[in-house]
């Protein structure tokens, strides 16, 4: 039998970790003095005790180290997944280092051309969505909303075409905060229509509005899905961000929900983006809307 002294030097162990391995249960001693309360461990805890140092080294926290120290079998697969795990936090550190060296002029660096121009006066109709908000949100929650905006683009597409007031532009989707929380926004999923839809019209499970952009000055800034863009995971693309430079810069004061996300469609198919920022009448958020619940 070693002493803890003993039994931390052959292992690489610090005191501590032993003390905290023990009160975990994860590697107790072979016994204890009833009157000291020294520590004692036996050659055949060797093993397991190199198995835990291993593990904290290898970053395995120690909630899941209790099946390494257990059935083989089972510690194969946990080691599995953990290597799994370990391979994609370092696929997303190795994309957010190359972001950064982008960002830092590296290479890839982008000049955005904001254009000043007059958007048409356009009926529309539109969609209500809401989608977590906030700061970084889970990556299967945007993936979720995403989906779910494709949902109802189709949707009320569909639903126009019916009433024989087909789209006859490009989508696009507004911000907003969500009424009554903290923690949501809501997107309009809007298309442009000729006339404002039917009284009564509705897309089944959605909430429809309906209003009218007139025609006012903006500035709009577009790029495509496959420009070379550092973008930084979670963030605002960067092409809104210049729109909001150059908005400022011509001493404007911003509302972001004056800004529309506009598709970019080549032969039917969405190639891009373009964001628009309205600088004067009202937009989809403004006067003017209606509004339905769902179905």
């Amino acid at each position: 039998m070693m002493s803890i002294g003993e039994f931390a030097e052959l292992t690489g162990l610090s005191l501590k970790a032993l003390r905290l391995y023990d009160e975990q249960g994860l590697l107790k001693p072979a016994s204890v003095d009833p009157w000291s309360r020294h520590r004692r461990y036996s050659a055949a805890q060797l093993e397991p005790a190199l198995r835990l140092k291993a593990l904290r080294a290898a970053g395995v926290p120690l909630a899941d180290a209790p099946p390494f120290l257990d059935d083989p079998r089972t510690a194969a697969a946990t080691l599995a997944g953990h290597r799994a795990r370990l391979a994609a936090e370092r696929e997303r550190q190795d994309a957010a280092l190359d972001t950064l060296d982008r960002l830092l002029g590296g290479d890839g660096g982008h000049e955005w051309q904001v254009v000043e121009r007059r958007a048409e006066r356009r009926h529309w109709a539109g969609v209500v969505l809401r989608v977590p908000g906030g700061e970084n949100p889970a990556a299967e929650d945007v993936e979720s909303a995403d989906e779910r905006a494709n949902e109802g683009f189709a949707a009320l597409w569909r639903a126009l075409a019916e009433e024989g007031n087909a789209p006859v532009g490009p989508f696009w989707s507004t911000l907003r905060a969500a009424p009554g929380s903290d923690s949501e926004v809501e997107v309009v999923c809007c298309w442009p229509v000729d006339r404002p839809p039917a009284d009564g019209f509705s897309v089944p499970g959605w909430e429809v509005e309906s209003g009218t952009v007139e025609a006012t000055p903006e500035l709009a800034v577009r790029w495509r899905f496959d420009d070379p863009v550092a973008v930084v995971d979670g963030a605002t693309h960067p092409a809104v961000l210049a729109l909001l430079v150059a908005a400022e810069e011509r001493g404007l004061d911003v509302e972001l929900t004056r800004l529309r996300q506009i598709g970019l469609l080549e032969q039917g198919e969405s190639v891009g983006m373009e964001v628009a920022l309205a600088v004067g009448g009202d937009v989809p958020d403004g006067h003017g809307r209606s509004a339905t619940r769902p179905a």
